[in-house]
């Protein structure tokens, strides 16, 4: 009985295609009772509890054929079973379909791997198959950002996206430059530091953007992250160096003073300077390094060394007088770490030792910093064994903005 209701569920369905296909030549629409994904082929029996409701549009493109790939060939009856196949292959993304029976009384059905769009060179003429484009709406993942409007094009299985005042690009997902450069101009021109909305990713982040020459030079500078020494929130073995979670967001709004905190800036802006800055018993003090990247996360989060060249002195300034370093070494940079794990280590600074090597450092000047002796000293200037200005062990509240 199941077999006789299922062969006549077949007809109806070819009944149906033939009577569409009257109406449209190009568009196909099947709708019908699909089996759950993967568990059978398309000439499988089916069974009451496989049953699962399901929709699909077909571009048809009569005599053309498409070479890529194969996820899968078959023989069928007739184009219901070659669609149905396809839809319920999550691989099949195209398919091509014989033109004509053959003795059998079957068509072959290919289902395909890609589709033409993506592989215009290899769609051609061929008078012995016609070709099928499964038109899943595009827009059914929400693929546009920030509030964009999806627009479907079926004919092309592609999509646009109508991006909302301030967005740009693809999705919607990036804030448009122009306008973040007009805003910045317009702050410029007061030289006074004003919050700033930045749209990174799907969430709006406020921060100080610092105008004026207050130590760094001129321009529109971004704060990325601040850290307490006296704390072990970015110490160098912390997570949040090789991650992407924000600390304390309100911190940004706040500007030179103790909270900690960092920012989705930290890697979703770009920059081609940085400005580090220490803040000593109420007196600041900055340097500023010129080196252009995506963002301080992709200096930093893969843990590789990558070298600066500010020099020791231009280190020691973020200190001041007190600034105490060993003589040899001088190893500075990201990731900067001497051979000895358990030695002076920093995210973002320099280390010196007392010996003509850096197997063994025992003084630095950093953020992120770990290691002997002092290694609660997260931020700040840590020296023992013969530095050059005697001891130190100074715990500063560092600040890292990049332009």
């Amino acid at each position: 009985m199941l077999q006789e209701a299922l062969l006549h569920q077949g007809e109806i369905c070819r009944e149906f295609l033939s009577q569409f296909k009257c109406c449209n030549s190009n568009l196909v629409n099947i709708h019908f009772i699909l089996l759950n994904p993967g568990t059978k082929s398309a000439e499988q029996d089916w069974g009451p509890s496989d049953q699962a409701a399901e929709q699909g549009y077909f571009l048809k493109e009569e005599f053309h054929y498409l070479d890529v790939t194969q996820v899968g060939k078959l023989t069928i009856f007739d184009m219901f079973h070659c669609t149905l196949a396809c839809l319920r292959n999550n691989l099949c993304l195209s398919l091509n379909m014989a033109t004509s029976h053959g003795t059998d009384g079957k068509l072959w059905c290919e289902l395909l791997s890609s589709d033409k769009n993506r592989n215009a060179g290899n769609y051609h003429k061929n008078t012995s198959s016609h070709h099928f484009s499964i038109l899943r709406s595009p827009c059914s993942l929400s693929p546009c950002q920030n509030g964009g409007t999806c627009i479907p094009n079926f004919s092309s299985n592609t999509f646009d996206c109508l991006c909302k005042e301030s967005f740009v690009g693809e999705f919607c997902e990036k804030e448009s430059q122009l306008l973040m450069y007009l805003l910045l101009l317009y702050i410029n021109r007061s030289n006074v530091s004003k919050l700033v909305t930045l749209h990174l990713g799907s969430q709006p982040t406020t921060v100080l953007c610092h105008m004026g020459d207050f130590g760094c030079g001129d321009g529109g500078w971004t704060p990325v992250m601040k850290i307490n020494g006296n704390k072990s929130t970015f110490h160098y073995d912390s997570g949040y160096w090789s991650n992407k979670i924000e600390y304390n967001i309100a911190g940004g709004e706040t500007g030179f003073d103790s909270q900690e905190t960092k920012l989705p800036t930290y890697w979703d802006t770009s920059f081609s300077k940085i400005c580090l800055s220490m803040k000593i018993g109420g007196q600041i003090r900055f340097i500023v390094i010129n080196m252009t990247a995506n963002s301080l996360y992709s200096l930093i989060a893969d843990g590789k060394n990558r070298s600066t060249s500010l020099g020791r002195d231009t280190w020691k300034k973020l200190i001041g007088s007190e600034a105490s370093l060993q003589v040899y070494c001088n190893t500075e940079g990201f990731n900067m770490i001497c051979s000895e794990s358990y030695n002076s280590k920093a995210r973002i600074g320099i280390a010196s030792n007392n010996q003509d090597d850096c197997l063994s450092c025992d003084s630095r000047i950093g953020f992120g910093t770990g290691g002997l002796y002092d290694r609660y000293n997260t931020c700040g200037n840590e020296a023992t064994r013969e530095p050059d200005n005697g001891d130190k062990h100074i715990k500063a509240m560092g600040y890292i903005l990049v332009y």
